[in-house]
């Protein structure tokens, strides 16, 4: 591998993604959180053309619309654009957009894990007669012996498979570039990219590697992580990082558990806002992307240094952002605030004043904020709001002792 320098590692982040425009941004909202350091790339094999655009990400010009499970040639394309553009990067990561990042570290992790070395990937093994990925690939022999040779190939699960740049450049330099190109375009083999890359790799002389168990285990094919799930794994494991699969579904549990996560990060963490802002907003700044976000927009609360609360909206186009605001609201000096999007579209804003709790909405056609009369009484700490998928509002705030909930004409104190 190069020498290492003192800067930080420079990772790029390939992902292959092809439809729900609210789920690519979601995960390069979380990829710009968890890994500030980090770049990403997209490729896009899906029907809409025009789905990566405006999103602020560089975008392979080769994308076309790839068959589902057969899709390894977008990373070799990758590959080969990144090198034609000469990229700057230490490891190309690949990446699907049903994978989220759950908690700082994993930059470190792959600086760590990879001194001196050039290739790792999860679970990686040779190939068994008992996986149906190899015997997917077996039943090619014929299109794959003249690269792979008569010696067992090996295994890798696709996502989080890391490439040095050496090996990039091993691949694109590689006598077998142009066969190996042709090869994964006929292929037919379900999951030829869990077997195409690592084995190349090792044919290549490279040493494989995998990632250390307590890291790969939240990185599988199936099932889908459900939120207990997801709990579990961080409240046990803090090497775990990266999570896959989660549901591509925006309102999906375990995403919106991470997601939500996130916006917290950013409202508490000055590192993390600075990845999001280049200049001072405001107290606790509160991360707004709509549900039906193009990319272009997005939306930002924060805290006034004196009294109430300030609204901005921040727009991206393709060279520069523009901050417009701050639109203030409120008389209260404000300690603690959540919010969210409801259904209906508005934004629904719990703040805590004292020991009370404020609620202000924002009425979407004019602009304004209105603010409901003062409830609870003790409270402390940050609160939070849930909307339930009947559209009903719940609020959950700590308190001295206990924790104050309310739900519709219920409210309970838990001592």
């Amino acid at each position: 591998m190069e020498e290492s320098t003192n800067r930080p590692t420079k990772i790029c982040f390939a992902v292959l993604v092809h439809n729900k425009l609210n789920v690519v941004l979601d995960l390069l909202d979380n990829i710009r959180c968890y890994c500030p350091n980090s770049s990403v790339v997209l490729y896009n094999g899906g029907d809409d053309s025009g789905l990566c655009k405006n999103v602020g990400v560089p975008v392979c010009p080769t994308s076309r619309k790839l068959k589902y499970g057969v899709t390894a040639i977008y990373l070799l394309e990758t590959m080969r654009w990144l090198g034609d553009i000469e990229y700057d990067f230490d490891y190309l990561i690949n990446l699907d957009s049903d994978t989220l990042f759950v908690r700082e570290g994993f930059e470190e992790f792959i600086a760590e894990q990879m001194k001196n070395r050039d290739y790792m990937g999860v679970d990686t093994k040779i190939s068994h007669n008992d996986s149906f990925i190899g015997n997917q690939v077996r039943e090619e022999y014929h299109l794959w012996k003249s690269i792979f040779g008569e010696k067992p190939f090996y295994e890798s699960f696709n996502v989080g498979q890391v490439f040095s740049r050496r090996l990039v450049r091993r691949f694109l330099k590689s006598k077998r570039y142009d066969d190996l190109k042709s090869k994964l375009k006929k292929t037919k083999a379900f999951g030829i990219d869990e077997v195409a890359y690592v084995t190349m790799t090792e044919r290549f002389g490279f040493k494989l590697n995998a990632y250390p168990k307590s890291t790969g285990n939240s990185i599988r094919y199936r099932p889908y992580f459900p939120l207990d799930e997801t709990l579990g794994q961080l409240h046990r494991n803090k090497e775990c990082y990266l999570l896959h699969p989660v549901p591509r579904d925006i309102k999906d549990e375990t995403r919106v558990f991470v997601r939500s996560a996130l916006k917290q990060q950013i409202q508490y963490n000055a590192e993390a806002q600075k990845y999001f802002l280049d200049t001072y907003i405001g107290d606790m700044p509160f991360f707004i992307r709509r549900k039906k976000s193009t990319g272009k927009t997005v939306e930002w609360l924060s805290a006034s240094l004196e009294k109430g609360i300030s609204y901005w909206r921040s727009e991206n186009s393709s060279d520069k952002s523009y901050l417009y605001g701050p639109y203030t609201f409120g008389s209260d000096k404000v300690e603690a605030f959540t919010a969210l999007e409801t259904h209906y579209g508005n934004i629904e804003l719990i703040c805590r004043v004292g020991n009370n709790l404020i609620h202000y909405w924002r009425d979407e056609k004019s602009g304004e904020w209105f603010k409901s009369p003062a409830f609870a009484d003790g409270v402390k700490g940050t609160p939070v709001i849930i909307e339930s998928s009947h559209g009903n509002f719940e609020v959950l705030a700590p308190l001295k002792k206990g924790v104050w909930v309310t739900g519709g004409e219920t409210t309970i104190i838990l001592i």
